[in-house]
C-alpha cells in the first residue's frame, strides 16, 4: 500500500497540560488543518513547558499552511541540522512533538493506524500486533505527591513491586539511588548506594526470580563507583543495569563500565535520531539503547532507530517511555511497528485516574497495552481531562 501521496497543511495549533502530582505534568501538542484533522504529541519534559512552548511555536510558524507530506519536513523546512538537534534538548522536544503531530494527521489522512501506516511508509512486510508487551516502571509512584515526599522505604518498593506483578507485569524497573551522587568521597562502592541495595534487594524479593527487576541510576554514578557497582547489582539478581553514567557526555567511561560488566548495560533516553543510537551501538557503550519518543524524533524515527538496529544488533531497543499516555501511545505504534523484543517502558501507579486522560480511555490488560481502533494514533488528549486537571493554551 502506498501512502506518498498523502499531505497535510496545518493552520492552527494549540497547547495544553496536565496536572499529575507535585512538580509533574503532561504537556501536548495539537496540530489541526481546520478542515477536521488533528494531529497531536506529547512535549513533556524536564525543561520548563513554557520553553519548549514557545519553541513549538516558533517552528510551527515556517510549516503553517505548507502541504507536509513528511513528518521531516519539520526539520527541512526550519533548516535544522541533526547536530543542532543532538545538541539541543529543548529543541528536539519541540520538533519530536511536531513530527508526531504530523505523522498522527499524516496517518489519519492515510485512514490508517499509525502502526500500519508506519509500516506501509517504509514496506514493512507482516501484519503488525494490536497490543504491546509493558514492563512496569514503579518508580513515578513513589516520586512526591501534592502533599510531599512519600514513602521510598524498601518495604514500599516491595509494595509497589509486588502490586505490578498482581497486575500481570512480568519485568518492574525501579530507580532507587536517591542518595547517590558522584564525585564521592570514597573509593570502590560508596557506602551512599547501600540504601538503594536494600531497596533492590526488597523488590527482588517479592518479584522472585523468574521475573525481571531492571535498575535505573539515573547517572548518579562515575566510572569507579559504576565499576563497583556491578557486581552488587548483579549478585542482587538485576536485569540490566541503566545509566551509571551518561551515554551521551560521558560515553567512554560507560565503555569501559560495559567493558567489564556482565549485566546488560541500557540508556541513552535523551538521545536524538537514528544516527546517534547507531553510533553509540557501533561504539561498544551500550546492548540496549533507549529511544523516547518524546526526544528521539518522534515515531517514524523511533520506528527506524528500531528497524534499523534490531536487524543489526538482535533484542537491542527499548523505547523508554515514563510520561503521559499519549506518548505511551505513539511509543506502542512505533513499538509494534518494528516488532521490538524487549517491553515497551509504562509508569505505573502514579496517579489513579492516569487512563482517563485519554479519549479512549488507555487501556492496559495483564501488562499489555491495546491498541485503540481508529486512524492515526487512535486516541487522543480529553479536552474534559485537560479542563478538569490541567489548562489549555496557544502561543
Amino acid at each position: 500500500m502506498s501512502v506518498s501521496g498523502e499531505w497535510f497543511a496545518p493552520t492552527e495549533l494549540e497547547f495544553s497540560a496536565i496536572h499529575v502530582r507535585a512538580k509533574t505534568e503532561w504537556a501536548h501538542l495539537s496540530l489541526g488543518d481546520g478542515s477536521g484533522t488533528v494531529g497531536q504529541g506529547e512535549i513533556t519534559s524536564t525543561q520548563l513547558a513554557s520553553e519548549v512552548a514557545s519553541t513549538v511555536a516558533r517552528l510551527a510558524n515556517r510549516i503553517r499552511g505548507r502541504r507536509l507530506s513528511s513528518d521531516t519536513d519539520v526539520i527541512a523546512l526550519n533548516g535544522l541540522t541533526t547536530g543542532q538537534l543532538e545538541e539541543d534538548q529543548v529543541l528536539a522536544t519541540a520538533v519530536s512533538g511536531l513530527r508526531c503531530a504530523v505523522t498522527d494527521a499524516l496517518a489519519q489522512r492515510a485512514q490508517l493506524p499509525l502502526v500500519d501506516y508506519l509500516r506501509a511508509l517504509y514496506d514493512h512486510e507482516g501484519t503488525p500486533e494490536r497490543s504491546v508487551q509493558l514492563y512496569s516502571n514503579i518508580n513515578r509512584s513513589m516520586l512526591p505527591d501534592d502533599n510531599g515526599p512519600v514513602d521510598r522505604s524498601p518495604d514500599s518498593f516491595a509494595e509497589m513491586a509486588s502490586r505490578a506483578m498482581e497486575a500481570g507485569f512480568t519485568t518492574a524497573k525501579c530507580a532507587p539511588f536517591d542518595e547517590c551522587k558522584a564525585p564521592f568521597k570514597s573509593t570502590g562502592l560508596p557506602r551512599e548506594a547501600e540504601p538503594g541495595l536494600e531497596r533492590i534487594r526488597a523488590a527482588k524479593a517479592v518479584i522472585g526470580p523468574e521475573r525481571t527487576l531492571l535498575v535505573d541510576c539515573h547517572s548518579r554514578f562515575d566510572l569507579e563507583s559504576g565499576l563497583a557497582l556491578e557486581p552488587e547489582l548483579r549478585e542482587a539478581g538485576v536485569g540490566w543495569y541503566e545509566e551509571p553514567v551518561d551515554p551521551i557526555h560521558d560515553t567512554d567511561d560507560l565503555r569501559k563500565i560495559r567493558d567489564n560488566a556482565e549485566l546488560p548495560i541500557a540508556g541513552a533516553e535523551h538521545g536524538y535520531g537514528v544516527a546517534l543510537f547507531t553510533r553509540l551501538m557501533e561504539e561498544d557503550a551500550l546492548d540496549v539503547v533507549m529511544p523516547d519518543v518524546k526526544f528521539c524524533g518522534g515515531p517514524a524515527e523511533a520506528y527506524l532507530i528500531g528497524s534499523e538496529l534490531e536487524a543489526r544488533w538482535d533484542s537491542s531497543v527499548s523505547m523508554h517511555c515514563p510520561s503521559g499516555p499519549l506518548s505511551l501511545l505513539a511509543s506502542a505504534h512505533a513499538t509494534a511497528a518494528f516488532g521490538n523484543k524487549i517491553p515497551l517502558e509504562h509508569a505505573v501507579y502514579e496517579v489513579e485516574w492516569r487512563h482517563e486522560a485519554m479519549e479512549p480511555f488507555e487501556q492496559v490488560e495483564s501488562g499489555y497495552l491495546v491498541l485503540p481502533d481508529g486512524f492515526g494514533l487512535g486516541g487522543r488528549v480529553d479536552p474534559v481531562a485537560v479542563a478538569m486537571r490541567g489548562r489549555s493554551w496557544t502561543e
